[in-house]
């Protein structure tokens, strides 16, 4: 039958088909990749500010950048971005409700390539754990972090002594901190926090020696912030009454600058009253 020959083949016709839906599949999925690389871009560069904010010390802005960066992501991203605003609760000196949040978070898991995130959040969490007196709670997860990562990274020594310091031996915490210290340096986390600690076991351990130390540390921490102040009050004491000395210490020096001021424009207003009979005698 002359036409049966115009019947197109059928297995042209299938291949030309699924070329077709293949490269409707492709095209998709290239855009799905590019607006997943758009997407990615956007959020490193929102987080990379709030975390500039954060190291810039400015952790109030920082904290609504975190909480607009969670807002928008969802995973790993969103564990991330929430965990920035845990850090600056905690720097803050609100502790119960940066170990609110980090709690739920340590249970997420995060990709390998976030390893050093992650040892960061249980350490946070550990040292929140430690200043709340948890520091049973504490120990577990920096054993459960060190034997994770075979040994105990850089990051995990301030909540260790914050622990050690919490448990009062303040003697095998200033002997782990000095051991610890060319490390701790050289990673650059020696941040005020540690440093505070260390004076802390200082004055515990052999105030006399360290004098000088402690109270170079306290003049360049003080004043520290009335949230944090009134934390330790109610959760640790004797912390609280070694920052008191800082905050006096504060106190002392700025009565000292403000009576020289005082000395100083009293001086200048004497000398401007013998001046002033010369010039109208001269003039």
């Amino acid at each position: 039958m002359p036409w049966l020959s115009s019947i197109p083949p059928l297995l042209p016709m299938l291949a030309r088909g699924v070329l077709i839906v293949v490269a409707l599949g492709a095209l998709l999925f290239a855009c799905a990749l590019v607006v997943q690389y758009l997407v990615h871009r956007h959020w490193l560069r929102s987080y990379g500010r709030a975390r500039e904010l954060l190291y810039q010390g400015s952790s109030v802005l920082a904290e609504a950048r975190f909480r607009d960066v969670a807002r928008v992501s969802y995973g790993f991203r969103r564990t991330v971005a929430l965990s920035g605003v845990a850090v600056c609760r905690l720097k803050q000196g609100a502790y119960a409700e940066a170990a609110a949040i980090l709690e739920p978070l340590s249970r997420q898991p995060l990709p390998r390539s976030l390893w050093l995130d992650e040892i960061a959040l249980h350490g946070h969490l550990a040292l929140c754990l430690a200043m709340l007196g948890e520091t049973r709670r504490a120990s577990r997860l920096i054993h459960e972090a060190c034997h994770r990562f075979n040994g105990m990274p850089t990051f995990l020594v301030m909540p260790w002594v914050a622990i050690l310091c919490r448990d009062g031996h303040v003697g095998a915490a200033l002997k782990f901190l000095d051991e610890s210290w060319p490390l701790v340096v050289k990673d650059g986390l020696a941040c005020d926090r540690i440093r505070l600690l260390r004076a802390y076991a200082q004055s515990k351990v052999d105030p006399e020696r360290h004098t000088a130390s402690i109270i170079l540390t306290l003049y360049g921490l003080a004043p520290f912030p009335k949230v944090e102040m009134e934390f330790f009050r109610e959760h640790w004491p004797v912390f609280a009454d070694f920052l008191q000395r800082g905050q006096e210490l504060v106190a002392s020096r700025e009565e000292a600058r403000a009576r020289r001021q005082a000395e100083e424009d009293a001086a200048w207003s004497a000398r401007a009253r013998l001046s002033a009979p010369e010039d109208e005698s001269s003039g």
